[in-house]
């Protein structure tokens, strides 16, 4: 399936915030012969000063949008900036969605860590040219959902807005969605940096080393630019004292000189920056999604001198040639948004991200049964993520007792109980053949969270109101979120009672209750499967001997029930990955206090500190069983035929030695040997996922650029790669049991500690 850009007019919505984007209408004869770039340089000449500066903000003043965020959230329609019809300029036109586009009818995929979990960039790029596509039928321009912040902990609430805790899978995964919905619209990556904690992220300072920065939280940002992404919304969080939105070290000098970023930077929502000059002078084009620090001290900044026309010139440039570059007219029907094609790559986004933990005895699929028994309250429920900025609002969720339902149809008995009364639930455990038990957790144990003293912490900056009816709002902001938090529509909070939203989880377990449901049910019928939905790491250690089958099933979507019913059938084979470790204990993971407002991030974090510490997972990274089995070997590693910029070659076979069709995700790690620094024992860096019917075997090459063995050299202020022995090792997870290993000296003899420029 591919979206392809076509030809036509805009077929989309109001924007919450204004009139619908006008076109980007065909250019003068005397323009067309020119550049994009010679373009936006001549539309910037054009524009007068107060042109220039409406582009530098949201285009709703800041109460009546406080109002409107009040009311509506993110999901009534895109949040517009810098329109100037005049100049038949669209400007920006900002929809949020990292599981899909949130307006109504919009097509709703597995979260983005279940995604993760596929391990497959190339289908990540459909969904994004579908998002891309949807996006601009409901008239958007700029899709804010490509979140590359890395899992430093599972515990953070927007974990399941991450592709996981590796920066290599988060790199491809999110490049992939860049360059989907680049063929429609604009793809804004975030938050630009460190955004892993989500109760203290308005307040919280990170410290963080260079290693750690460059090695670990910062690769995959720079893959997503240079995959084409428009824009990058930075972090509310600051990086060694320097608030992200204010750091001129990280938006101009690293993004833009060193990275060579064309496109433009925009604020975290509200209070992404908290002073105009300091946020102007870092680099900030762009304050969203309202008028406020901008709107009220640029004009004077640029009198003063302490702006340069030339900085404002520059910021218009680069909104101008992202909106030149992608914003052509087109035909994009709403007819389309939601259809049968866009749902059913949902569907194959369910089925690929599933992840089988356990098989005992090969229970799965399930076969010669004539009854199922369905316990669970998540097995009846539509859940498909937070409730935040990302929900979505599809036309239909496909639960996962509804998907067995229609499935089985007319075939065997099913029969259904919420769990909440266990003896009746063992009732139904031990009439069935077979038990589907879905546990785990929802929107109101993890997600966004809001702190109840927003209005409080940032009285100082909120704009006086205009008139009577501004003096309204701000009243009301201020009774909702003065401290007290009396008004506004909370949602449920899973004990954040002093905000809304769930936040960070306090706990990595599974509720007690869950606990408890699994161990009788698994007592009185030995034939169950337990059925985990969740946005991160689920701890598994105290249960997961009771289960004959495990399945991680994510927020899986809008058809994440049929998705299930045919793995569970054995009509289609599981395929997902562990995007992170699952430990045996919390313990083994850093530190994590969700109220900490200072914090250091260092390079251990995830199966690195694992490796690092000699601790066995409860299932390692990358790991996810199958229905068939594989079996790889004729392993050759060629190095690279230029040692600056080349590729090391991994080739190998893998057969299908099972009796089913099925895909596979191989996995190739790097482990340094004798570096003079420390280093993670492995680290991911390159994968490939192949479709092997059974009995049959594929020829596998994985190309790793160099620059992936590379490391941070403090003292020449630049990445090098050591001059060392590497093992490259390809498995099926990270610490597959039957891995291949080669040892690969790039340059030479053992005792050599020179280093290359990466």
């Amino acid at each position: 399936m591919t979206v392809e850009s076509t030809e036509a007019h805009e077929d989309g919505t109001a924007a919450s915030s204004s009139l619908p984007p006008p076109e980007m209408t065909a250019q003068p004869s005397s323009t067309q012969n020119l550049s994009d770039e010679q373009i936006a340089s001549a539309i910037v000449s054009r524009l007068s000063r107060d042109d220039k500066l409406a582009m530098r903000d949201g285009d709703q003043a800041f109460w009546p949008g406080v109002r409107d965020m009040m009311k509506n959230g993110s999901q009534s329609g895109p949040w517009a900036a810098g329109t100037l019809p005049e100049h038949h300029l669209p400007g920006v036109h900002y929809t949020e969605g990292s599981r899909g586009i949130v307006l109504k009818g919009a097509t709703t995929f597995p979260t983005v860590i279940a995604r993760a979990a596929t391990f497959d960039p190339e289908l990540e790029e459909r969904i994004g040219a579908i998002i891309g596509y949807e996006m601009r039928a409901f008239g958007g321009t700029l899709f804010g959902g490509v979140p590359l912040n890395l899992m430093r902990h599972p515990a953070w609430g927007r974990a399941q807005e991450s592709y996981g805790e590796d920066s290599f899978l988060i790199g491809a995964m999110g490049s992939a969605l860049v360059r989907g919905v680049q063929q429609h619209g604009m793809a804004c990556i975030k938050n630009f940096a460190l955004a892993s904690m989500e109760h203290s992220k308005l307040s919280l300072n990170v410290t963080v080393g260079q290693r750690a920065l460059y090695e670990v939280y910062l690769p995959h940002f720079r893959k997503a630019v240079e995959a084409g992404a428009a824009a990058v919304m930075t972090s509310y969080s600051s990086i060694n004292g320097e608030l992200c939105g204010h750091n001129k070290e990280l938006l101009t000098q690293l993004l833009k000189t060193d990275w060579g970023f064309k496109g433009f930077v925009l604020s975290d929502f509200l209070f992404g920056i908290r002073n105009a000059r300091e946020a102007a002078l870092a680099g900030m084009d762009l304050e969203m999604p309202f008028q406020l620090h901008f709107h009220q001290h640029l004009s004077e900044l640029i009198d003063d001198g302490e702006i340069s026309e030339a900085a404002l010139d520059d910021t218009c440039y680069r909104l101008i040639l992202q909106q030149l570059r992608v914003l052509r007219k087109g035909r994009y029907e709403k007819t389309r948004v939601g259809c049968a094609e866009f749902r059913s790559v949902a569907q194959e986004a369910a089925e690929k991200s599933t992840v089988l933990l356990k098989n005992e005895g090969g229970f799965l699929p399930l076969k010669d049964i004539q009854s199922i028994g369905v316990i669970g309250r998540l097995a009846s429920v539509a859940n498909t993520g937070d409730k935040g900025t990302s929900d979505t609002q599809p036309t239909h969720i496909t639960t996962p007792l509804a998907g067995l339902r229609s499935y089985y149809k007319h075939k065997i008995d099913i029969w259904q109980d919420r769990g909440q009364n266990i003896n009746r639930a063992l009732q139904i455990a031990k009439r069935a053949d077979a038990v589907v038990l879905v546990v785990g957790n929802d929107h109101s144990r993890e997600g966004e969270w809001v702190s109840a003293d927003l209005a409080a912490r940032f009285h100082e900056v909120l704009p006086q109101p205009r008139n009577r009816e501004e003096a309204k709002i701000a009243s009301q902001f201020l009774r909702a979120f003065g401290g007290g938090g009396s008004a506004g529509k909370p949602q449920e909070s899973g004990g954040a009672e002093d905000g809304y939203g769930s936040g960070d989880r306090q706990s990595l377990r599974l509720p007690p209750h869950d606990v408890e449901l699994i161990k009788q049910v698994c007592a009185a019928n030995s034939n169950c499967v337990v059925v985990v939905m969740g946005g991160g790491t689920i701890l598994m250690n105290e249960w997961q001997d009771k289960p004959a089958a495990i399945l991680l099933h994510w927020y899986p979507g809008m058809e994440g029930g049929t998705a299930l019913a045919r793995i569970l059938s054995g009509e289609v084979s599981p395929s997902g990955k562990l995007p992170f470790v699952i430990p045996r204990r919390e313990s083994d993971l850093p530190d994590f206090d969700r109220n900490a407002r200072k914090v250091i991030y260092d390079l251990w974090h995830g199966y690195r500190k694992l490796d690092k510490d000699d601790v066995t997972p409860a299932y390692p990274f990358g790991f996810g069983l199958s229905y068939s089995q594989f079996h790889y070997s004729e392993f050759v590693v060629t190095p690279p035929d230029e040692l600056l910029t080349g590729s090391i070659d991994v080739q190998f076979s893998i057969a299908n030695i099972g009796q089913v069709e099925a895909e596979e995700v191989s996995q190739v790690y790097i482990a340094p040997k004798g570096s003079a620094v420390e280093r993670a024992k492995q680290e991911l860096k390159g994968f490939q996922r192949l479709r092997i019917p059974a009995g049959e075997s594929r020829q596998v090459t994985v190309s790793i650029p160099i620059e992936e063995l590379a490391i941070f050299d403090s003292e020449r202020n630049q990445m090098v790669v050591e001059r060392i022995v590497y093992e490259v090792v390809v498995g099926s997870s990270s610490q597959d049991p039957n891995s291949l290993r080669l040892e690969l000296d790039l340059f030479g003899e053992l005792n050599e500690t020179t280093e290359e420029p990466a």
